[in-house]
């Protein structure tokens, strides 16, 4: 059974179609809630700031999984949430060409 859902989204003027796990998709409408920012925006700017050796696709996993990743260590090491300011941001630097 393929448990993905594909969903086609638009990035600026660019139609393309995107395939996630329901928890995937559900991961993302919750930091777009928390962070108060629609998911085209948010994948836009991951468009625009990812790695171009990877995909759209595996790019918005790479910063999902970042973007708890941080939120949970900030939450056990003062250190690192004093370098952290912006959930957002930090996590597509992450995601970034190096």
């Amino acid at each position: 059974m393929n448990n993905t859902a594909v969903r086609v989204i638009d990035i600026r003027d660019k139609r393309t179609s995107m395939r996630l796990t329901p928890c995937e998709w559900k991961a993302i409408d919750m930091i777009c809630q928390r962070e108060n920012i629609k998911r085209k925006k948010l994948f836009e700017l991951i468009d625009t700031n990812k790695d171009p050796k990877l995909g759209l696709t595996s790019s918005i996993r790479l910063f999902t999984l970042i973007y708890y990743k941080n939120t949970v260590m900030k939450t056990i090491n003062p250190t690192i949430a004093k370098q952290l300011k912006n959930p957002i941001f930090d996590a597509i630097k992450s995601i970034s060409a190096s």
